[in-house]
């Protein structure tokens, strides 16, 4: 079976990427970096480049791209890239499309998740045949927030009272090679981390690895985002598919110093 990976270099991508190849099956990545083999193809959902080649003889599809740190690229990468994507998709014949998504966000006024909810729907639309997987944040997101909040010198603001679910990638990289392999089903149950966690709590095991003399603040934030972060809306504590702690991913992670 010849799946392509968009976004097959990010977080997820690489790791879907990786288990396709161990479970027997050919996987090609479609990036906006240059790569090597001939089974990568540098393209652009926002603009189409290389989207004709990379759906080529495709059987299906995870569909992991997006753009989360460009707010002016929202709706060209997330909606509009990926009703492009379908639409090359259907006309090469691919007959599954696998959407990776985030658990909670209609429940959050945050603009990059009102992207994805718009993303979800051209999904439905039913262009090609979908699945649609949401997750829990993942463990390598947190370390993104945590590095940024501990720029300060000698000091990490972090709002404590933030709650997330931290997944590990490489688990929720399993379950959509498990679904992009089967049959399409629409709407699949959320994967969750195994843990409810605040961000206190994190960036205090991050920061005993990480930055072990700085300061822990907290830094409260006047946003209705933040507020909904804080209210777990972004949580599925009935769904705990993961296993790997944050613990555990800091100590795979950084093992000279646990």
């Amino acid at each position: 079976m010849l799946v392509l990976v968009t976004g097959g270099t990010g977080a997820v991508g690489r790791e879907v990427v990786k288990g396709l190849r161990a479970a027997g099956h050919q996987a090609r990545v479609l990036s906006r970096k240059p790569g090597e083999s001939e089974d990568w193809v540098q393209g652009d959902i926002a603009t189409g480049a290389g989207l004709e080649l990379a759906v080529k003889d495709a059987d299906a599809i995870v569909h992991a791209a997006s753009d989360a740190t460009h707010p002016r690229r929202y709706q060209a990468t997330d909606v509009l890239g990926t009703r492009r994507l379908l639409a090359m998709a259907r006309e090469a014949g691919v007959r599954h499309v696998v959407y990776v998504s985030i658990v909670g966000i209609e429940d959050v006024g945050y603009p990059y998740y009102k992207g994805k909810i718009a993303a979800e729907a051209v999904m439905r639309e039913n262009l090609v045949p979908w699945s649609i997987l949401r997750a829990t944040q993942f463990h390598t997101l947190m370390e993104i927030f945590l590095d940024y909040m501990s720029k300060l010198p000698w000091l990490a603001t972090v709002p404590f009272a933030w709650q997330f679910q931290p997944v590990d990638p490489t688990e929720v990289a399993a379950r959509l090679v498990q679904v992009v392999t089967a049959e399409p089903v629409g709407m699949l149950p959320n994967f969750g981390g195994p843990e409810v966690r605040d961000l206190k709590s994190l960036a205090t095991s991050w920061l005993r690895i990480r930055n072990p003399d700085k300061r822990l603040v907290n830094l409260p934030l006047p946003f209705a985002f933040s507020r909904q972060f804080a209210a777990g809306r972004l949580l599925c504590p009935e769904n705990r598919d993961g296993t790997i702690t944050f613990e555990q991913y800091l100590a795979r992670r950084y093992p000279a110093t646990t």
